[in-house]
């Protein structure tokens, strides 16, 4: 009778130990990131990578679930002007040293990655920000750009790129609202049930229904108003945002209400 006690509390500290296991992402980030540098041309650039974790890894179950949504964090809230110096180191393992070591002191990607992990590494005392559907839509309308417009007269679009005009619309940034948005629009590109790249493209014919201007540069910004504002009355992006908020809430640092 005493080992069967005594084998029931081993297992029931086994259980509590692993449950009180704590997770710090700084310290963390050498097993979750890793830059090499990348020659393009003439030109060398630091290419950052989200690393596969392992099963059991501190982070493992928030990472896999959400690559795109960090690698939205770690493109626009990585501060840029530290790859010149890292580029200077000349062995994969003292860049890799060097940049984690950056990675570390860079306050704002800390900041947002910080806030990103907090329902994970301290639930009970988080607190999530609120936003509304309408701040949700606002955001995610922000990445259908209509970027040019070629020598035929015809609109130039894209979704998801590297440009978007959140910078010159949102005076206060809310990454986590952008990564969101992002990643959710980026992995239904041409899904099955949602297709932003159709959507897009029906937003364009909409834009086309106007007539925007005569001057070239007024039609773009014209263009680009008229292409928000049918993004935001397109019924399918609405949809997936929030089915995609329903499915991913539990690992959010946000709750959208409807409004």
């Amino acid at each position: 009778m005493k080992k069967i006690i005594v084998l029931i509390a081993l297992a029931l500290c086994a259980n509590n130990c692993f449950a009180q296991k704590s997770c710090n992402l700084q310290n963390e980030y050498a097993a979750i990131f890793t830059a090499e540098k990348v020659t393009y041309g003439e030109r060398e650039f630091l290419d950052k990578k989200i690393n596969k974790l392992k099963k059991g890894d501190c982070f493992e179950i928030l990472f896999s679930n959400n690559l795109e949504y960090i690698n939205y964090l770690l493109s626009n809230f990585w501060d840029y002007s530290k790859d010149a110096e890292l580029l200077k180191n000349t062995t994969s393992e003292s860049l890799q040293n060097a940049f984690i070591n950056a990675m570390k002191q860079d306050t704002t990607f800390n900041n947002v990655m910080n806030k990103f992990c907090q329902p994970t590494t301290n639930k009970a005392a988080f607190i999530p920000d609120t936003f509304s559907t309408n701040y949700l839509v606002n955001i995610a309308v922000k990445f259908f750009s209509i970027i040019g417009i070629d020598k035929d007269g015809y609109y130039e679009a894209k979704v998801c790129a590297g440009i978007n005009d959140i910078k010159k619309t949102e005076e206060v940034r809310k990454p986590q609202l952008e990564a969101f948005c992002f990643s959710t629009i980026f992995s239904n590109y041409q899904g099955a049930k949602y297709n932003m790249y159709n959507e897009m493209v029906n937003g364009v014919k909409e834009c086309y229904k106007l007539h925007l201007g005569i001057d070239t540069k007024d039609r773009l910004l014209r263009a680009q108003g008229a292409m928000y504002m049918a993004m935001r009355n397109n019924k399918p992006l609405k949809e997936m945002l929030m089915e995609e908020y329903e499915n991913k809430k539990q690992y959010l640092p946000f709750v959208i209400k409807e409004n």
